[in-house]
């Protein structure tokens, strides 16, 4: 099961992209997917562990979209 996480503000395609990417480069990602509207993103860890994930993706995000901050919206019940 994964986790729904809202954007402060909304992102482009290519701060999206990259953040993807950045995101599928850390250790314990299984699953990066984006909203079709890019407010949301979906993660998904290989062991159900989000602290070290998710603390990536808050550094990433605020780099790469210049200050967005990232929260916790829903849990992803098969989707």
């Amino acid at each position: 099961m994964g986790r729904y996480y809202q954007f402060s503000k909304k992102l482009t395609e290519e701060e999206a992209k990259k953040i993807a990417d950045m995101m599928r480069a850390l250790e314990n990602v299984k699953i990066v997917e984006f909203t079709d509207d890019r407010k949301y993103m979906k993660v998904e860890t290989k062991d159900g562990e989000y602290e070290q994930v998710m603390h990536g993706a808050v550094n990433i995000c605020a780099r790469v979209a210049k200050g967005c901050e990232v929260s916790f919206s829903r849990f992803a019940y098969d989707d």
